[in-house]
């Protein structure tokens, strides 16, 4: 890919993911949305854009057409703020309303990590939609109506790059989900069979993750409660006992807070990166079932390809047999004479393939014309009308058989000039024949770029995964130790000043 030369794109090169961030956010409410929506404001240098969520989902989508073999990094999943109210118990509503900035800030970096991952991409920066999506002087439904998102098919399999302008979409097959390979190759049918695995163990430890999280909070709503209470107990006592009380709901009180700190740091250092990599599992998923389409369009390509042909080659050996046959015809009738023979079997001019005999000379007339009413042809009939009354009165194997029939004899009837008719089927057949075969080596070349590409992407995620899940995971590790140590170390200095009041 040739690299993109506008100001933005050399501003990346030179910094960076360091030359853009999303400073802050700011919740918009128009007059015509009662909703309302959160702007997120996008700094790049000196200049500012204000991108929606919508924009950031439709820019994903974007880059997921333009390079369908690239692994887009994923964005947060797509839920409003009531959605997650819905999540939390109902007695903790006006809890998880306080809390709705948290939720917008959460939002806010993984659209930060997003953005971050695609500037940090082999290809992606270099995409110019990726520059004018920071440009905040473009309007971004602009974009999405200019080139070249505005040009890109509906289906990835019809994307102009493997179909020359001349070959006609019709022309091309389209696989479906449901096609079954003849060949599949190995490599991607393990992968596949490993991915599966993949998504189903992390859809289930995000599930299991998200689930911790909420009983953490949940815990330390329990904890202010108790420490609520203990509160209000020591206040019914007196001197000692009340102190005591006193201290332990503020240990209380404490262990809570720390377990409101634990789940926040765990869902911004822990969970937020699990749930990505979900998705990315899922991601990886997408790009191996659009590489195994597209083999299945190249299978696809060969069997209409080998159809055509074969048809083609029945027309040009029907072509030459009523060359041959008109040339015979054309003869003079001493030549033709010379085979004496008591009848002249020929071919139909038509197609070639069906045998008219012709009525010998030396049977009277009245048995010629009173032998059977079935041998009494229309005087202007076509041959294909001739043969198909001769041997009517055959059994058919098949209903079928019998509708081909009566349609070829319709249209027997119907051709004025079945030569030309021929032609033009031939014609149009070498034409399907070179459009497929051009097709078959574009979508042969490009199944192989697209083989190679998904290759690389997943080692390159492996390779990141395992390093920053190593990151998480000890990070995941730290946050517990230290929320241990702390929570034990307040638990104990309680008991000591506990200890102490009773001893005196």
């Amino acid at each position: 890919m040739r690299p993109c030369d506008c100001p933005i794109s050399q501003t990346l090169q030179r910094i960076g993911s360091d030359a853009f961030a999303i400073v802050s956010t700011e919740k918009k409410q128009p007059a015509s949305d009662s909703s309302g929506f959160v702007v997120y404001l996008v700094r790049f240098e000196d200049k500012t854009a204000e991108r929606r969520y919508s924009d950031f989902d439709s820019f994903r989508q974007a880059l997921t057409r333009l390079y369908p073999d690239v692994l887009v990094p994923p964005i947060p999943e797509k839920h409003s703020l009531t959605d997650y109210y819905a999540q939390v118990p109902t007695k903790r509503i006006t809890d998880a309303k306080k809390d709705e900035d948290e939720i917008v800030q959460k939002r806010k970096r993984m659209l930060h990590r997003f953005l971050v991952r695609v500037a940090s991409h082999p290809r992606l920066y270099h995409e110019h939609v990726f520059h004018r999506f920071l440009d905040g002087n473009v309007p971004w439904n602009e974009v999405l109506n200019s080139p070249p998102l505005s040009t890109l098919p509906r289906d990835m399999l019809n994307e102009t790059s493997a179909i020359p302008q001349f070959t006609s979409s019709s022309v091309i097959p389209v696989p479906s989900l449901s096609y079954a390979l003849k060949a599949p190759d190995a490599r991607f049918t393990t992968r596949e069979a490993e991915v599966e695995k993949h998504v189903s163990v992390s859809t289930n430890l995000d599930r299991v993750q998200r689930r911790y999280l909420r009983r953490l909070t949940e815990l330390s709503y329990d904890y202010a409660e108790l420490g609520t209470v203990y509160t209000a107990i020591g206040l019914n006592e007196t001197q000692h006992v009340a102190a005591s009380i006193e201290k332990l709901g503020s240990v209380t009180d404490t262990t809570s807070v720390k377990l409101r700190q634990l789940a926040r740091s765990i869902q911004t250092e822990f969970s937020e990166h699990m749930q990505e990599y979900a998705q990315y599992t899922n991601i990886v998923k997408q790009v191996l079932r659009y590489r195994r389409l597209k083999q299945a369009q190249l299978e696809m390509i060969h069997d209409a390809l080998q159809e055509k042909r074969t048809a083609l080659d029945a027309l040009l050996k029907t072509e030459d047999k009523a060359s041959q046959l008109k040339a015979t015809l054309m003869q003079p009738e001493e030549a033709v004479s010379a085979a004496d023979s008591d009848s002249l079997e020929t071919r139909s001019i038509e197609d070639g393939f069906a045998n008219i005999t012709d009525i010998p000379t030396d049977v009277p007339p009245e048995e010629a014309t009173n032998g059977h009413e079935s041998d009494e042809y229309p005087v202007n009939a076509s041959a294909s009308a001739l043969r198909a009354s001769r041997d009517r009165s055959k059994k058919w194997s098949s209903p079928r058989k019998f509708l081909n029939a009566v349609s070829y004899t319709i249209q027997g009837m119907m051709d004025i000039d079945p030569e030309t008719t021929r032609k033009n089927q031939i014609a149009k057949l070498k034409n399907t024949v070179f459009q497929l075969q051009d097709a078959a080596t574009k979508t042969e070349s490009e199944l192989k770029e697209v083989s190679e590409g998904i290759q690389r992407e997943i080692n390159m995620y492996e390779k990141q995964c395992a390093r920053e899940l190593r990151s998480m995971m000890i990070a995941y590790a730290k946050m517990h130790i230290a929320f241990c140590e702390q929570n034990a170390m307040s638990w104990k200095e309680a008991r000591e000043q506990v200890d102490l009041q009773v001893s005196q």
